[in-house]
């Protein structure tokens, strides 16, 4: 044993020193596998994080998410909760162990002298119990602060506490004003301390107690994404009989109460981690696929190198063999020398992944869960370490056993002269079928991913989005005369230079995904359809183009709304075809009619998810929420615009100011994020192709150099040559192409089978793909052809 440990280190010795002087060698395994180990270690990263890491709360896997789902006709939804019928499921002690009421909040904590908005939940107290809630400084909740409790307490964030309080230990028990509430602050939570992503990637800044009244009767008509609830169930029951029979109750009494007429809702539970992975498991595992192919094209890469490393070593191997060294002590030889390497690349492009992930941590949150404390993984580095080693592994004993499993050529080899061994033209022709295999299937399946992208960071918003800002209004606690207050409000933001025209808007119009019933003449239902309420000049604001009909009647000074609506173009084609809608009555609410008095052009707004809501009906506004879409002429000065708010009212403030082109980027992260590791993965591995192609047939042509200068010497006329060559060279890649489409194609349904993942076949982004690689796999074989045959034949013949 010992005797073997100094024979490996005496061989490391050897083969440090011999890499050592083989620098450009050594620099082209190094930063392909570098760079190849960095991709591979951010995606193992992700992957280990989104799908496999436990998640860090007592007995997590057996904490449930409450959803519902929503029937209407045939088409059910889910992502939308009633309170009430939460507040039921909270009630039941059949089927429910332990369950907290959770609700999305937000506002400004006014406390601080820039009031800032902080994102919060409202909670009962049994939320911290469940997630085991470490406590800093005070307390979580009582139980006498709960739902229907009527008491005002919060529970702050670790960085909220630091950033906001600096870190104030006086904090506990001191009234603060927070969202126009007065709240008693009752505890700050431990540092690092990642609560459940159950209502997307947000940073929570606070907990509030759940004081507002709740009942099985109060909240039917209301129906939210920002509502779920938490529980553990009792022992012995399982996730599908609680859902089943919780969603039968829920179902009977949301009935009772005739909410919406054809609609039926229902249980959907899940557990804790489903519902936080959500739908970012797929991209995770496209993403691991993508790398794993990556790295494949990598392995074949560095293969010719590692064959022509040891072709060059094959005398002295040789010799080694006939002086009594066994298989073992040569491949103990190769392998010395790819450890070095390999483990040179491993350091670095740890170094490199970890530089990646804190560089990507923002953009990473938008797009995956559980990155609030992203850093490289114990995990990470094992795995991409043991991977690392069996690469060395398996390229040292392939090409030891390729090398010698061919007889040394004596004195000539097939191409000239020489007496060093030669890559065989089989395996020559198998790595650049190989390599063209697997970066045919990545750039296929990356070009699916892709078109999707591409369409959403390119499709027109349908208005021009140019200076246009959206502002609300914080309005203290001034209560009376709002509506009053927003068309004077209006009128002095139009007074000044810098804004061109203004709306009152309920919410920016980029908020498609508040949705609410439509229903037809007869009362009838027609769907659940995005909703917006502005009043008559935001189609004038925003540049929409009413295709048919008018706008909204102006809303005057103390005037009742009008009973009209305008609705979108897909919405008008889907209800009335080819027909006029205008003079047509629809209901928002039942029994309250609502004549059609317009026909707007769509809007294209992104959202998280790959499409558009692009149906929409629009309703009048009055101002009790003030809230103003703006078209200004450049910059609007924050200071002048509160001077203006203040002037209304000295207790109004602004609680949101910003663009729509800030909005829109944000709206878009996701999917540039997305479309810029794919694009990273895809640049990549076409860039190890080319140059593991090059490699090869830069290394077939010097073979060859003695019959191409004969042939040249007697006369083929330059271009002929190349043609020849790139001929005979274009076959594997051929072969490389048509494999690589059928692995990408079993690839697709093994992931429609095992998955339940289907890529819709785009054929515009399939023909676009197979160009690309054949352009690049004919520059790889043109650029080495062309330096052998433009060089003077007379050395070739000499072999100089």
């Amino acid at each position: 044993m010992i005797a073997s440990i100094r024979y490996f280190t005496y061989e490391l010795k050897n083969a440090l020193t011999s890499l050592l002087k083989l620098g450009t060698y050594s620099s082209l395994v190094i930063a392909t596998m570098g760079l190849t180990l960095a991709a591979l270690a951010v995606v193992v990263n992700i992957n280990y994080l989104v799908l496999s890491k436990p998640l860090p709360y007592p007995d997590a896997d057996s904490l449930i998410v409450t959803d519902q789902s929503e029937t209407i006709g045939d088409m059910t939804q889910y992502g939308f909760q009633i309170l009430s019928a939460q507040f039921h499921i909270y009630q039941d002690d059949s089927f429910i162990d332990s369950m907290a009421l959770m609700q999305s909040t937000g506002g400004r904590l006014q406390e601080v002298t820039s009031s800032p908005y902080i994102e919060a939940l409202q909670v009962t107290p049994e939320y911290f119990a469940l997630l085991g809630v470490p406590m800093a400084l005070g307390r979580s909740f009582n139980d006498d602060e709960g739902v229907n409790d009527q008491k005002r307490v919060i529970v702050l964030s670790y960085n909220t506490w630091q950033n906001h309080f600096s870190g104030d230990l006086s904090i506990l028990g001191r009234a603060i004003r927070y969202d126009n509430e007065i709240y008693e602050v009752v505890g700050i939570i431990e540092e690092g301390f990642a609560p459940p992503e159950v209502f997307g990637s947000l940073e929570i800044g606070g907990w509030v107690s759940f004081h507002e009244e709740v009942s099985t009767t109060s909240h039917w008509g209301a129906i939210t994404g920002g509502v779920n609830g938490l529980t553990r169930l009792k022992s012995g029951v399982t996730l599908e009989q609680a859902s089943a029979s919780l969603g039968q109750q829920i179902n009977t009494l949301y009935q009772s109460q005739g909410a919406a007429p054809d609609t039926a809702i229902g249980g959907r539970f899940v557990s804790l981690k489903t519902k936080i992975i959500g739908d970012s498991a797929q991209l995770a595992y496209l993403l691991l696929a993508g790398v794993i192919t990556l790295l494949l094209i990598a392995v074949s890469n560095l293969s010719n190198l590692f064959f022509s490393r040891a072709a060059q070593k094959q005398r002295t191997m040789a010799i080694q063999a006939a002086l009594g060294a066994q298989s073992r002590h040569l491949f103990v030889h190769v392998f010395s020398e790819a450890l070095w390497l390999i483990g040179a690349s491993w350091a670095i492009g740890m170094i490199i992944a970890a530089w990646l992930l804190v560089w990507l941590q923002n953009d990473l949150q938008f797009t995956f869960p559980r990155m609030q404390n992203l850093s490289l993984d114990g995990f990470t580095l094992i795995v991409s370490a043991l991977i690392s080693i069996a690469i060395a592994a398996v390229l040292s004993f392939v090409s030891m056993r390729k090398i010698n499993s061919e007889s040394l050529v004596r004195d000539l080899q097939a191409s000239g002269k020489g007496t060093s061994a030669q890559i065989s033209t089989r395996t020559r022709n198998l790595l650049i079928a190989t390599q063209v295999c697997f970066a045919t299937v990545l750039l296929l399946g990356a070009s699916e991913l892709l078109h999707p992208v591409y369409k959403k960071l390119t499709q027109p918003l349908g208005f021009d989005s140019e200076n246009l800002r959206f502002i609300r209004v914080d309005t203290g606690d001034v209560e009376e005369g709002l509506p009053e207050y927003s068309l004077q409000m209006k009128a002095a933001l139009m007074a000044l230079p810098e804004i061109e025209s203004a709306a009152r808007s309920f919410t920016t119009p980029l908020v498609m995904g508040w949705e609410n019933y439509l229903y037809d003449e007869n009362n009838e239902m027609l769907g659940i359809v995005s909703v917006g309420m502005f009043d008559e000049d935001i189609f004038s604001v925003l540049g929409q183009q009413i295709i048919e009909g008018r706008s909204f009647t102006p809303i005057l000074d103390g005037d009742a709304l009008p009973q009209e609506v305008v609705i979108s173009q897909s919405l008008a084609r889907r209800l009335y075809g080819d027909q006029s809608p205008i003079g047509e009555t629809l209901h928002a609410t039942q029994n309250e009619p609502l004549s059609v008095v317009g026909v707007v052009e769509d809007i294209y707004v992104p959202s998280t998810s790959d499409g558009y809501a692009e149906e929409r009906y629009y309703l009048p506004f009055s101002g009790a929420r003030m809230g103003f879409t703006l078209r200004t002429k450049g910059t609007l000065d924050e200071a002048k615009l509160l001077a203006t708010v203040k002037a209304i009212h000295p207790n109004f403030s602004v609680a949101f100011n910003d663009t729509f082109a800030t909005d829109l980027s944000f709206r878009l992260r996701n999917a540039k994020l997305t479309g810029g590791l794919t694009l990273s993965l895809v640049v990549l591995a076409l860039a190890l192709a080319a140059a593991g192609i090059y490699g090869v047939l830069s290394y077939s042509v010097q073979m060859r150099r003695y019959e191409l200068g004969i042939r040249l010497s007697l006369g083929a006329h330059t271009q002929t040559v190349i043609a020849l060559v790139m001929r005979q060279s274009f076959t594997p890649i051929f072969i490389g192409l048509a494999c690589g489409i059928v692995v990408a194609l079993i690839g697709n349904m093994l992931g429609e089978y095992l998955w339940q993942y289907q890529v819709q076949a785009e054929w515009g982004a399939f023909l676009l793909a197979l160009p690309i690689m054949i352009a690049i796999a004919l520059l790889a074989c043109y650029w080495p052809i062309r330096a052998a045959v433009l060089a003077n034949p007379i050395k070739a013949l000499r072999n100089e």
